[in-house]
């Protein structure tokens, strides 16, 4: 292993290191470090650093994937919430140890990752589903390579099966209305809460999360979104982006707000209660210190829905909804992407792609009403 030292200024100097080739290209890869001080500290530290490149080396050569894998999970958990580490640590247990696990980190190849996921396949596996394990996959080699544990990143050559965008469904103005009859008889706050998803197309969290201080007369700040917890809590966090946006309002949801708060006052009132500091706009107690569960509008939903048939319908669809309606009208898309929260407008395009395809065909009919007449004229004078 060889490495040297080079004064870039006064007490100023950068160690060089060389390390193994890059085991696909084969180009040479080096490592720099800058050092502040004595060329004899500049020494001494370049000493260290040769030690810490052969030790890397020889921990690559002979680590297993069970062991790498288990190491960086352990060092990155922290930073996912709740439930993405229980559904890391179970693909990582029952798909992706089971097959990879005794290879040493250096020997694992896009040949052995397409055979892992040509096994999931054969076991049922959704290719969203196997995606996602790739993703894990994926994510650990390319931590792996920063760490200095391998070379190279073999999930990035391998091919896993590729997912058919879902076609979007949303329910009619008649469905809606129906959806929106039934969760008012069910509870009041429920016909607000499907209505207002529909109108601003928030994801469900986001609304969960709103206090009354989010909601002035002109629009909503969604800054956050309420997650799960483990076991079974929830807490605030940022929203899917990690980006606030702002959800402009018209008149009816603007009235339907001030309905919801009003309904909280009356609730606390009917039970000699204060309302808290800045209470949330959907309560689960009377007094607004504690939001609605993600999970108890998405069960009402379904439940409303497969009353009447409509298993194709959930709650996210109302976020469809807004979506569809906006797009359909015309609305250009960095405007509805900005209210839906993407964080590029081609995700909106992706999305709903499908009704864009409409407004082309619309356009066409436009452009062909404009100007078939003058055309049909020239041709009769001709």
């Amino acid at each position: 292993m060889r490495g040297y030292i080079r004064k870039r200024d006064k007490d100023v100097w950068q160690l060089v290191v060389d390390l193994p080739k890059d085991p696909i290209s084969g180009n040479r890869r080096q490592k720099y470090v800058t050092v502040h001080g004595s060329k004899r500290k500049a020494e001494f530290e370049l000493q260290k650093l040769l030690v810490s490149v052969k030790d890397e080396k020889v921990r690559s050569s002979t680590q297993s994937v069970a062991s790498a894998m288990t190491e960086w999970f352990d060092r990155v958990r922290e930073g996912l919430s709740p439930t993405t580490v229980q559904g890391y640590e179970g693909r990582i247990r029952r798909q992706i140890l089971p097959e990879l696990g005794a290879l040493a980190i250096h020997e694992v190849s896009a040949s052995h990752l397409d055979l892992l996921y040509q096994d999931l396949v054969r076991q049922g596996n959704s290719p969203a589903s196997i995606r996602q394990t790739h993703a894990i996959i994926r994510r650990f080699f390319n931590q792996a390579m920063k760490w200095g544990w391998t070379g190279a990143n073999p999930a990035l050559l391998a091919s896993p099966p590729k997912v058919r965008v879902p076609q979007v469904v949303t329910p009619s103005i008649d469905q809606l209305t129906k959806l929106l009859e039934e969760a008012r008889a069910v509870h009041p706050q429920w016909g607000a809460f499907f209505l207002l998803a529909a109108l601003t197309g928030m994801r469900r969290g986001e609304l969960c999360a709103l206090h009354w201080d989010d909601c002035k007369e002109t629009g909503i700040t969604v800054a956050k979104s309420l997650i799960y917890t483990s076991p079974g809590g929830t807490r605030e966090a940022p929203t899917k982006t990690h980006q606030a946006r702002f959800v402009a309002l018209d008149e009816v949801a603007q009235s339907l707000i001030e309905d919801q708060k009003k309904q909280l006052q009356l609730a606390a009132q009917s039970v000699g209660l204060r309302l808290v500091v800045n209470p949330y706009l959907f309560y689960s107690e009377p007094d607004g210190s504690l939001p609605v569960h993600p999970d108890s509008p998405s069960k009402l939903f379904r439940r409303l829905a497969d009353k009447y048939g409509w298993n194709e319908l959930h709650l996210h669809s109302l976020r469809h909804f807004s979506a569809t309606q906006l797009v359909a009208a015309g609305v250009d898309i960095r405007t509805v992407a900005g209210r839906l929260g993407h964080a590029e407008a081609s995700v909106t395009l992706k999305v709903y792609s499908h009704v864009l395809e409409a407004k082309n065909q619309e356009a066409a009919s436009i452009m062909g009403t404009l100007l078939g007449s003058p055309i049909k004229q020239e041709e009769g004078i001709g």
